[in-house]
């Protein structure tokens, strides 16, 4: 792959030779990161493919899902599927190195309110266990655990309940 970019226009091209999956990734200081997957098919014949995104400012009280962080069933143990996405959140933290988070832990409403505060308060520690472990300056994260009383969907399906299972960051100072 070749590439050229223009940081005054912010104009990025990208010369790919093989037709498969290609993964984007963009992070830039005071950023949000900005992840897509390009997709070219075996039959793609045309010449170019454009995609154009916008980066979002971070900002004080954002919250961002954590969509590909994955635990053990009922267990605050992370699997190595999670790393891919922990490492994302490292190199944000990196590129913006006075950011302060709260990693926040959330279950559907399956059980006792206790149990589930247990679970997501112990989820959101081993994140911030891993992160500290990658070199992360404790003082900038924080961690909470906020068992079924954030709901983001209905809990009355699986997928719902899937849903409001999720690890979270808020942005509490850059």
């Amino acid at each position: 792959a070749t590439s050229i970019s223009d940081i005054y226009e912010g104009n990025y091209s990208i010369k790919l030779k093989e037709k498969k999956n290609y993964g984007i990734e963009i992070i830039a200081q005071d950023y949000m990161m900005y992840l897509d997957i390009i997709n070219i098919p075996e039959d793609f014949e045309g010449k170019e493919i454009i995609r154009n995104f916008v980066l979002k400012k971070v900002k004080v009280g954002e919250k961002i899902i954590l969509k590909n962080i994955f635990f053990e069933t009922n267990k605050a143990v992370l699997t190595p599927d999670s790393y891919v996405e922990l490492g994302r959140v490292l190199k944000l933290l990196e590129s913006t190195p006075t950011l302060r988070i709260e990693i926040s832990g959330h279950t559907d409403n399956v059980g006792s309110f206790a149990v589930n505060q247990r679970l997501s308060e112990a989820r959101a520690k081993a994140v911030l266990d891993y992160l500290v472990g990658q070199e992360v300056n404790e003082s900038r994260l924080e961690y909470a655990g906020y068992a079924f009383s954030q709901p983001i969907a209905p809990n009355d399906t699986p997928d719902g309940r899937a849903k409001n299972r999720r690890v979270e960051f808020k942005i509490l100072s850059k």
